[in-house]
């Protein structure tokens, strides 16, 4: 087995390293062969391929990039260098836009290797029928979430179904209802068949089918309106299936907040769907972490505690990238509020209520290098060394912890964040890597069970339905609610918006590469699209300016544009095709 997967990942590694050639090129390479792929290790290795592309677009920065940046809920780190949080006029561009690139280029890398195991598998000898049955259904399923990234972030794209191993140039992009209706049937066909429990971790499943199906026809209905009834419909029917039987899946919710990315948890109850960095040969490169197949999680969201005073980088804390630091918007909006949107805390007791801020936010950091960084060697290892306040500080306040034994802390009040200093998202930490800088190689979790809560809040609410969308919500902030502060917690039906879907979205699943998506799929209650009109608002993205030593936000405001609701084409993959692929208008 272990042969296998190394010819395959070198096979992987040639077609998606970017000065190689790739699978929409003239001579795509592959060992991938129509009579290797009718063998039982074939099948195997094929399937193997197809999931090796997960951890490449969950896992590396264009996975963040692509999905966070240019969003509301966050805005530059000291380190983004994508242009994309600015929607950048000279990054944002067919040549320059290496992130999208690269997500092209692998998800059309692992649809091949799904297409030669889908034609040739089912001529595949000394196969179990059973174990056939389920390789080919992930693979379907598979697919189907690869070109479910494609038509989200690029409309009509090329669609392949048959393995391509010979030089063709003959290739256009197809109307996004035909990649939907794809995308849609090779699911249905998965949830026919495939297993409903992981037979190991990382294997998708018939929840993993339900769940995705209600999110691709939720996003149909936007993309297609024509449809929209229909697709609301089906949107609600699989998630409350996938909801109501949750226990055959083996799923549930976490009992708590914090519980759900435990080091330790990456398989938990909750989780649908993940991306494998175990070092799992059945599911990971065994390549190491280069050419995209790193995990960089932990790191992307981590600011640069390692600069200040009585702190240095270690493993516990992470390495700290910086990319993406959180807008107001996202840090406010745990502040528990009324229906009118006034806040229901102050002072000490803002973002108490809601436990997911204190769980998935870093805003303490503990001293591990006296006399580090200009500091003091009368800190304490373990002492407070730096506190994201989360609110103004009386000057007095700020005076007793200027004077206090055995050493005063940095002091961050919201005015003072910039690309460098911020909360860190900690989601992702991997506290049990064995180096400084090594990367993680915890599972990253894509799909769980409180996105399908929310899913079918959003198509109850489209039908017309505020009270059981009310009912889902309030499933997912019971269990973020402090001790005591469960009705607090509770929304009426009144209070469903898409402005208030969109909210617990952020709060529920900030950094888990879904917001791009998300205010790409919905609309305001005027039908305006809640990227563009989130995005041109500086409350929601924060401007460009000075303020604690530093810069804080983008230029975001001012650069986006109607045409950003889609991503450029690559420019190479135009050139290739000698302009059969045509480029998205703006671009």
């Amino acid at each position: 087995m272990k042969k296998i997967v190394l010819t395959l990942g070198a096979a992987l590694f040639l077609a998606t390293t970017g000065c190689q050639k790739d699978i929409l090129e003239e001579n795509p390479q592959s060992v991938l062969t129509p009579s290797f792929l009718k063998t039982a290790q074939g099948v195997e290795a094929g399937v193997t391929g197809v999931y090796s592309g997960l951890r490449q677009l969950y896992g590396n920065d264009s996975g963040f990039f692509t999905t966070e940046a240019g969003t509301d809920l966050f805005t530059n780190g000291i380190a983004n260098s994508s242009g994309l949080s600015d929607y950048g006029p000279n990054d944002l561009t067919p040549l320059n836009d290496g992130s999208h690139s690269f997500i092209w280029t692998i998800c059309y890398t692992q649809i091949n290797n799904a297409n030669g195991v889908l034609q040739y598998g089912p001529q595949a000898q000394g196969i179990a029928p059973a174990r056939q049955t389920q390789l080919l259904a992930e693979a379907k399923l598979l697919r189907a979430n690869y070109y479910f990234r494609l038509v989200q972030d690029f409309g009509d794209v090329p669609l392949m179904l048959t393995f391509v191993d010979s030089p063709t140039k003959d290739i256009v992009r197809a109307p996004m209802a035909s990649v939907y209706a794809q995308i849609i049937k090779d699911l249905t066909e998965a949830l026919a068949a495939i297993a409903d429990k992981p037979a190991q971790p990382g294997r998708v499943t018939r929840a993993t089918a339900l769940h995705l199906l209600s999110k691709v026809y939720l996003t149909r209905a936007t993309a297609i309106p024509a449809g929209a009834t229909g697709d609301y419909t089906l949107a609600a029917q699989y998630a409350k299936e996938l909801i109501d039987n949750q226990t055959r899946y083996g799923l549930g919710l976490e009992a708590t907040p914090g519980a759900v990315f435990a080091n330790g948890n990456e398989n938990g109850k909750e989780v649908i769907m993940n991306a494998q960095f175990n070092g799992d040969a059945t599911f990971s490169r065994i390549d190491g972490f280069t050419f995209g197949g790193e995990n960089v999680g932990g790191f992307n969201f981590r600011s640069r505690y390692d600069l200040l005073p009585n702190m240095a980088r270690d493993i516990a804390n992470g390495r700290p990238f910086a990319r993406h630091s959180p807008t107001y918007f996202l840090l406010d909006s745990y502040i528990l509020r009324d229906a009118s949107g006034a806040p229901l805390e102050a002072d000490a007791a803002l973002r108490t209520t809601d436990t997911r801020y204190n769980s998935w936010f870093t805003s303490v950091y503990r001293v591990n290098n006296p006399g580090g960084n200009g500091g003091t060697t009368r800190a304490v290892v373990g002492d407070t060394s730096i506190w994201y306040s989360g609110r103004p500080l009386s000057a007095a306040r700020l005076a007793q912890i200027a004077n206090r034994t055995p050493a005063p802390y940095r002091v961050f009040q919201p005015n003072q964040i910039t690309t460098e200093f911020f909360p860190t998202l900690n989601k992702y930490d991997s506290p049990t890597r064995t180096s400084v800088n090594g990367f993680s190689i915890r599972p990253n979790i894509v799909y769980r069970l409180a996105e399908t809560y929310l899913i079918a809040a959003e198509a109850y609410f489209y039908l017309g339905n505020s009270a059981q969308a009310r009912d889902y919500i309030n499933v997912v902030r019971r269990r973020a609610a402090a001790p005591g502060r469960t009705t607090q917690m509770e929304i009426t039906s009144a209070q469903v918006t898409i402005d208030f879907i969109l909210d617990e979205r952020a709060r529920e699943l900030a950094g888990e590469m879904h917001r791009w998506h998300d205010l790409k799929r919905t609309r305001t209650a005027t039908g305006a699209s809640e990227l563009l009109t989130r995005i041109r608002n500086t409350n929601y993205a924060p401007a460009l300016r000075s303020q604690g030593g530093g810069v804080y936000g983008s230029n975001a405001a001012i650069n986006i544009k109607d045409f950003h609701v889609l991503r450029p084409i690559p420019q190479t993959e135009i050139d290739r095709t000698s302009g059969k692929i045509t480029q998205n208008p703006g671009y």
